[in-house]
């Protein structure tokens, strides 16, 4: 094979893959516009959810005083916010894991983190971008169904009768926050992967996490009636132990 031959078939290949990445990111794109369609059509058909979204963002402690006094939310609501909630930070995860996933700098992040069918330092990510959103967003869904397992289990230790289906509301709702990251996932996958997107990304990842994980604490206070003292001291205790195990490990 000569020299012009190899050019052609290497541009061939790389167009090719070019064709299958603008693909994949057409597809996410229209799966995000389908998520934000679904959210609003929701709180527009739905009186009670648009009131719901509006009290568990300004007024939590009220909203989750009436998951704990049984003032049942539609089961259907709260499976459909479950969705739109872990495909937003699926979407926004992928995107990022895909994104980086060819810097060097992230390359030892990414070999200690994922098995070796995901990722190989000489192999680099082996998965697709549509293929990434589809695993985060079931990661992200089965999160919050373990969230509200465990916040079962511990409804067993405190004295009251407490149902699945309360501390599943108290796990989704308290995470409804992440459904605002479907703005920004309209914009990530078309922004350069540089140190810039990178700062901000995680930036905006970090307040989320911590708006939705002292959301998370409120709620389960408010269900078990625990003093907010007491539950905030023990999860900054738990943070605290969770970010110096993570920083350690990296």
């Amino acid at each position: 094979m000569n020299s012009d031959s190899l050019v052609i078939l290497i541009s061939t290949v790389k167009f090719g893959i070019l064709l299958q990445l603008q693909a994949s990111y057409l597809g996410v794109l229209l799966y995000t516009f389908a998520l934000i369609l679904l959210f609003f059509l929701l709180m527009n058909l739905d009186r009670r959810f648009r009131e719901y979204i509006g009290r568990s963002v300004f007024r939590p402690f009220n909203f989750f005083a009436d998951i704990r006094d049984r003032r049942l939310i539609p089961n259907m609501q709260t499976v459909v916010l479950s969705f739109v909630c872990s495909g937003a930070l699926g979407i926004f995860l992928a995107t990022l894991l895909t994104g980086f996933g060819s810097h060097e700098a992230t390359g030892t992040y990414y070999s200690k983190l994922m098995p070796l069918a995901v990722y190989s330092p000489s192999g680099g990510f082996h998965w697709s971008f549509g293929t990434t959103v589809i695993v985060t967003t079931c990661v992200m869904f089965i999160g919050m169904v373990f969230i509200a397992a465990m916040l079962r289990f511990w409804a067993m230790f405190v004295r009251g009768r407490y149902y699945f289906a309360e501390t599943y509301n108290i796990s989704v709702w308290s995470l409804q926050p992440l459904s605002f990251l479907l703005i920004f996932d309209l914009t990530l996958p078309r922004m350069d992967m540089d140190r810039t997107t990178a700062s901000v990304s995680l930036v905006i990842l970090a307040a989320m996490t911590l708006w939705c994980y002292f959301r998370l604490l409120k709620g389960t206070g408010v269900l078990f009636d625990i003093y907010p003292t007491k539950i905030y001291g023990y999860g900054i205790l738990f943070l605290a132990i969770v970010a110096g195990a993570a920083y350690l490990f990296l």
